[in-house]
């Protein structure tokens, strides 16, 4: 027992040591994993603003799993019934998606609601080889690299009053986005009452542009930097449009917060092998 508590106390120590800076690296998970079917296209919502929308559909006979992807997180899954030409499957706990397919296209709506289904948007996908972004890689992006934990500051919060949006997750709740960018492209987390919301899409002339699916909802995220500590972002849902302000946070307070995390950790750990 001794021994391998000297073990644990040994390589703590090291992981220790190579965890006093926060690392931001990210990579968006791959919807034909596991030889799943790609379905990319998107969500078409208020004034025809189009919200990127990607999923994997298990490529065998019978029953069959969905996943709808958000950047590096599993946004929900569930099982795809097919009837034909007719086309459905769950996406959260109240919220479906129904469509039509012909051929290698599916186009439908995309309903929500606790008693009463109602329409938030239209949704068109087709099946393709391999995932690619959905948004245009332009040639002269941002030189600002948007990497590390921002602050966001939404000033007045929804009003939350009426059952319906109390029940309906709000981005505007969201208290912190954690953000990567390797080249043009851009992966990132958001944190909030909501848990881990992810989004991942590119960076843009003068700032980034990215997507999401999260609790039911579709979000298209569109910051426009200030400066290399302040952007602007227009966040659009299937009915709402959130603005927000972005605020880097220090580097240094986050690693001292993310070493004092990993040593709660390690207390936590040896408190309990302690005690067996």
């Amino acid at each position: 027992m001794k021994y391998s508590i000297h073990i644990f106390v040994l390589s703590s120590l090291a992981f220790l040591l190579f965890s006093c800076t926060k690392s931001y690296e990210l990579e968006s998970k791959d919807a034909g994993e596991h030889g799943y079917e790609v379905w990319q296209g998107n969500f078409i919502v208020q004034d025809g603003v189009h919200i990127p929308l990607l999923f994997g559909v298990e490529a065998k006979e019978g029953t069959r799993q969905v996943r709808l992807f958000s950047g590096p997180e599993l946004a929900h899954w569930s099982y795809w019934i097919d009837r034909g030409d007719s086309i459905s499957f769950q996406s959260g706990l109240h919220s479906e998606f129904k469509g039509i397919r012909q051929g290698d296209k599916i186009s439908g709506i995309y309903i929500d609601g606790v008693r009463t289904k109602q329409e938030r948007a239209k949704f068109e996908v087709q099946k393709v080889e391999k995932q690619e972004t959905p948004f245009p890689i332009i040639t002269n992006p941002s030189s600002i690299s948007p990497i590390g934990t921002w602050e966001l500051d939404f000033g007045q919060l929804k009003d939350l009053s009426d059952s319906k949006e109390l029940l309906r997750y709000n981005i505007d709740r969201v208290q912190t986005f954690d953000l990567y960018r390797n080249g043009n492209v851009v992966i990132g987390k958001a944190y909030g009452a909501g848990g881990i919301q992810g989004f991942d899409g590119v960076m843009t002339s003068d700032g980034f542009i990215c997507s999401s699916f999260h609790h039911s909802e579709p979000f298209l995220i569109e910051a426009t930097f200030i400066d290399e500590n302040t952007f602007d972002v227009e966040i659009t849902s299937t009915t709402d449009t959130y603005k927000a302000i972005g605020k880097r946070k220090s580097q240094t307070i986050e690693d001292i917060e993310h070493t004092e995390s990993v040593l709660r950790g390690i207390y936590l750990t040896l408190k309990g092998l302690f005690r067996w």
